[in-house]
Parts: C-alpha cells; sequence; structure tokens
C-alpha cells in the first residue's frame, strides 16, 4: 500500500510556511540547499526523491530522500538493495534490522496532499485519491530515513491497519500524524507502545476518498486527483 503520492506543485519554501504556521509554530524549518530536488506532481513513485522533515537543534531542516529506505550499513549503492522497504510496518519497524536503528535515531516526516488506493479485481483496477479534512493542505506521515556512506538520504514510510472507513480499499493505511503526534513522533516524547498502538488511528470522519480516473504510469497533472460521476465519497459529518 502507499505506492503513490500526491506531492502537487507546492515549493519547499511553502511548505515550510504551512509547517510553521500549523503544525510547529515554535520552531523555524530550515530548507537544505544542497539536497536533490524532491519530485513533485500528482504521480510520485517509490525510489523517487520525495521531501522529509526531521529535527536538527532546535529547527527542523526540510529536506529530501530517496523514497525507498536503505539501511545505513548497506554498502552497495542504493539502486543495488533489492528488498521491498518504501513502506514498514509501524508495528514491527522497531525490531527489524532494516528499520531499527531508524526507529532509535532518526525518524521523519514525509509531507504530501494525499495517496492514491487501487480498488476493485485486478483486471479492473479503479484509482481512488485519500486526503483528509484539516485546516492546512499537507498530510504529514510518520516516516524513518537513513544516510548513506555517499551522504544520500533515503527514506520509507510507515503504515498500519487501515481505520474502518476505508478498510475496504486496503487492509493497510500511512501513518497519518497530527501536529501533537508529529512533535512526539519526532523527539520520542511518547512511549513507544503507544506510538504503534495509537498513532495515526484519530480521523475518523474525516477522510475523502475521491474515485478518479485510471492512469498510467507516466501520466501526471491535477487532472489525475479531479473525482469522476459519483464516484466521490466524503466520510465527513
Amino acid at each position: 500500500m502507499c505506492g503513490r503520492l500526491i506531492a502537487g506543485d507546492m515549493t519547499q519554501a511553502q511548505m515550510a510556511a504551512i509547517i510553521e504556521g500549523f503544525v510547529y509554530p515554535s520552531r523555524s524549518v530550515v530548507i537544505a540547499s544542497d539536497a536533490p530536488p524532491a519530485a513533485t506532481g500528482y504521480n510520485v513513485k517509490p525510489t523517487q526523491q520525495v521531501n522529509i522533515l526531521f529535527p536538527q537543534g532546535e529547527n527542523l531542516v526540510a529536506s529530501t530522500a530517496r523514497w525507498w529506505l536503505v539501511p545505513h550499513w548497506f554498502k552497495g549503492p542504493a539502486e543495488d538493495w533489492k528488498a521491498t522497504t518504501f513502506n514498514a510496518k509501524i508495528e514491527t519497524a522497531h525490531e527489524k534490522p532494516t528499520f531499527r536503528e531508524a526507529w532509535r535515531n532518526s525518524r521523519c516526516l514525509v509531507p504530501a496532499i494525499g495517496y492514491y488506493e487501487w480498488s476493485g479485481p485486478k483486471s479492473d483496477r479503479q484509482p481512488n485519491f485519500i486526503h483528509v479534512k484539516q485546516n492546512h493542505p499537507l498530510m504529514l506521515f510518520a516516516g524513518l530515513r537513513t544516510e548513506l556512506s555517499d551522504g544520500r538520504q533515503t527514506c520509507t514510510i510507515l503504515t498500519r491497519p487501515a481505520l474502518p472507513e476505508i478498510h475496504d480499499l486496503h487492509l493497510r493505511m500511512p501513518v497519518l500524524l497530527s501536529a501533537e503526534e508529529a512533535t512526539h513522533w519526532l523527539d520520542h516524547s511518547a512511549p513507544d507502545d503507544e506510538v504503534r498502538a495509537q498513532f495515526g488511528t484519530h480521523w475518523t470522519g474525516r477522510f475523502q476518498v475521491d474515485r478518479v480516473a485510471k492512469f498510467g504510469m507516466k501520466d501526471d497533472g491535477p487532472e489525475l486527483i479531479e473525482p469522476i460521476g459519483t464516484g466521490s465519497f466524503d466520510f465527513g459529518d
């Protein structure tokens, strides 16, 4: 699950302003000028660069990472890492050799404006744009990052069992953090048992799932998230 993100056309500066205004008003966001540019658009895929946020002293750093985590101990090129690690289960990441060091020391946030999930039979898969109602456009996913010996950063997005209202689309969903949870996630101020059991579970009634037109691997543009027909499902009040 969570194999496509919607980044939109937001710049890092615009993203930083939203983070400072709505999520971390007491902290500054410093943009890493030497990071490779993040992929923008409406069809961002694993192995592309995505935006990440992580703490550094009193500030948050806005940087980018290759969306497919490679553990810090892997000695070869990132492209030679073959395990599927663009997602990691929040229930077990803390104990898996691939993720446990990042769980302890290199947590991050992966911002996006939504993600896609597919429904229906394999012969006729239907894309759905999933986002939530809140007072800013960014969804903040719980992530883990690594920095490799060549200075490149990689990341993964944590997932958990899907909430009942989107369970029919997929059994799992990304761990979507509230502003308070994002703070606790980055500074380790919540017990790990609480993180694994509760983080990302408080969005009932705020999901919006829009059925969108089928698109190809290379397609992009805002039209990809336009609802079609009567297939837009609003789970709000």
